[in-house]
């Protein structure tokens, strides 16, 4: 007992009579740390530094060859050329064309810290080269058996030096073609835990594969080799631009549809190549983003892409694209992450709203009606273009229920007028009501309007002068009613239908504050409501074009989006561009709502109405979820699937 309260009184008390300086909690709760040796700090040597560094730059062998490519390109290489073995686990070899390393600096090359790129700070900010840390090489060197061969241009001898976890040889002389040998063996041999790590042969190839794929789409001047276990997987040749690189990769189709997008003011001048909305990915893979030939990564740019295409992909597809971006380096931060993919922009919403509006224009130009693919076959003889469109005709004639509505009237549809009568609130101008046309009968009757078919309540069939385009008449209503929407609310010209008898609504928690957040934009649409009891609301109002709709439902229905919506990181806080994108899923959501459904007849005013809304849209390729309106078949399409070529 004089024993354990000696030490109480010493402060270190101990649980279970256990030994002094133990550690553990005493009587009165207090945590006692353990008595520790005085010196535990310590300086740790080179060789166990540079292991701890290089797990920061090289984790897999895929962070190797990015590394080496990235010296070779720094040193001016044209050609670079990479083998692997095993997934780079036994071998890792890149060649180049470059400038080479003299031998007196091929041990300085290995230091760490030693660099050609910069001098001083101020440099940080001026950098133009893909590396500039100096802890590449040094990093490989402790982890691996490296062996590098240089000659410099202009000498005639080059020089090798060899270097086993970080034990650096003498350099030797050594015949060599001008440029680098960087060939690293055995990698993580003395650190084991790290080259357990590593996943299969295949995987960690993927990676490389994946490495060199976005080396190659950054510089297409340069000539890129790889090959794994002695097979050529590709051999690049040089191209002025990336798109014959986009072709190898990604194919012909999407290659030959790509748009351009360029901007050349300064600081945020680039080049965009981007596809259009039919070549979409469920995943991000399909986006390169290049700063000074560097891939990178940034979340503003990836918003911007998505703004860029907002209302034209599909909810859960993403576009590919090819940004190429030309920025001062006063502009931007590179030094953020050894890996240097990551990087800060000084003024990055100035650059996401120009990357928004720039590719935004350049897909409202162009045609994004999606084209049927036929195999290709040599070119077609001249054909009779009149004898194609009538034997289109007889066709679509003689089939059952199609051409049903340009033969027999058909009853008005709830959601659009009938010919010669006011559109209601949620319908189209009559035929007519638009712009006169200047033609004189004559001219009129020499050139017949274009035949429309519905077919099976659900799509269009329009005749063209180059064939024929199927149309799902929904998707096509919704985009002509998101903008008049869209239109009315600019103006504030919504149109309030009052409730005679008041929808009353019963609400989850959730539910009422969801709603409560969304407030002042639903009213700014013409959607009121008023609190009745706890979790209850009373709908008063709703927009006139909806006076049809069932208020509870339509409620319900509303919050099960916006609660989606809502939830997004770019959709949270009270900033202006949450504001804006609550719109936007108010704009949808009622679009949708107030459009033609599938299954609804059309009378053929009705679609003449409905095409010629969609002739006075900006944009009329996607419905306001992005989904495709139209699909076009040629007329030397069909002559192809015919055989009539």
């Amino acid at each position: 007992m004089v024993a354990a309260g000696r030490r109480a009184r010493d402060g270190r008390a101990e649980l279970g009579g256990g030994e002094s300086g133990s550690g553990g909690i005493d009587p009165r709760g207090a945590v006692r740390y353990p008595e520790r040796p005085m010196g535990i700090i310590r300086k740790l040597d080179a060789a166990l530094v540079n292991q701890i560094a290089a797990g920061e730059v090289i984790d897999r062998p895929a962070s190797v060859v990015k590394e080496l490519v990235e010296n070779a390109l720094d040193a001016g290489a044209h050609r670079v050329s990479v083998e692997i073995e095993a997934g780079g686990r036994n071998l890792i070899r890149v060649s180049d064309d470059g400038g080479g390393i003299a031998p007196d600096d091929l041990p300085l090359a290995l230091a760490p810290h030693a660099t050609s790129k910069i001098r001083s700070a101020d440099d940080l900010f001026a950098v133009r080269t893909l590396g500039f840390r100096g802890e590449a090489l040094a990093s490989i060197a402790a982890i691996s058996h490296l062996t590098l061969v240089s000659r410099v241009r202009g000498t005639p001898e080059g020089a090798s030096l060899e270097v086993r976890g970080g034990a650096c040889g003498a350099v030797q002389a050594a015949g060599a073609a001008e440029g680098t040998v960087a060939e690293v063996r055995n990698l993580f041999f003395n650190v084991p835990v790290r080259r357990g790590f590593l996943r299969s042969v295949s995987v960690e190839y993927a990676h490389i594969a994946e490495t060199m794929t976005r080396f190659a789409l950054a510089h297409p001047a340069v000539r890129f080799e790889l090959r794994h276990d002695g097979k050529l997987e590709f051999a690049l040749p040089p191209a002025e631009d990336p798109r014959p690189r986009i072709a190898r990769f990604y194919g012909e189709d999407l290659a030959k549809a790509l748009l351009v997008a360029r901007a050349a003011d300064p600081p945020f001048s680039f080049t965009a190549w981007i596809a259009p909305p039919a070549f979409t990915r469920p995943n991000l893979q399909g986006q390169y983003v290049f700063l000074g030939g560097r891939f990178i990564r940034d979340k503003s740019i990836s918003h911007a892409l998505r703004e860029a295409y907002r209302e034209l992909v599909m909810e859960g597809r993403h576009p590919v694209a090819f940004l190429y971006l030309d920025l001062p380096p006063s502009e931007v931060d590179v030094n953020v992450h050894p890996t240097k993919i990551e990087v800060r922009f000084r003024n990055g919403w100035r650059l996401h709203d120009r990357v928004v509006e720039v590719l935004r224009a350049e897909l409202m130009r162009a045609d994004l009606i999606p084209k049927i693919p036929v195999a290709d076959r040599p070119p077609p003889p001249a054909f009779d273009p009149a004898r194609v469109q009538g034997a289109i005709f007889d066709f679509f004639s003689r089939s059952g229920g199609v051409g049903a509505a340009a033969t027999a009237p058909a009853p008005p549809s709830p959601s659009l007028p009938a010919a010669g009568s006011d559109p209601g609130p949620g319908g189209l101008p009559a035929p007519g009501s638009g712009p006169e046309n200047p033609a004189t009968p004559a001219v009129q009757a020499a050139v017949p309007p274009p035949r429309r078919w519905q077919v099976h309540g659900r799509y269009l069939v329009e005749e063209l002068p180059d064939g024929i385009a199927v149309i799902d008449q929904h998707a096509l209503h919704e985009r002509v009613r998101l903008e008049a929407i869209r239109r009315q609310w600019e103006r504030d010209a919504i149109v309030r239908q009052r409730l005679l008898v008041p929808a009353v609504v019963e609400l989850t928690p959730r539910e009422l504050a969801r709603l409560e957040e969304s407030r002042p934009a639903l009213e700014s649409f013409g959607i009121e409501w008023e609190d009745f009891g706890e979790h209850t609301v009373v709908v008063r109002t709703v927009p006139d074009f909806l006076r049809d709709e069932d208020p509870v439902r339509l409620l319900r229905d509303y919050l099960a989006q916006v609660a989606e919506t809502t939830d997004r990181p770019e959709a949270t806080g009270g900033s202006e561009r949450a504001a804006a994108g609550l719109v936007d899923a108010i704009l949808h959501f009622l679009a949708c709502r107030s459009a033609v459904k599938a299954g609804e007849s059309l009378a053929p005013a009705e679609i003449d109405a409905l095409l010629a809304e969609r002739d006075r849209l900006e944009l009329a390729a996607t419905c306001a979820h992005g989904r495709p309106v139209a699909l076009k078949l040629t007329l030397s399409d069909l002559e192809r699937y015919f055989k009539r070529t």
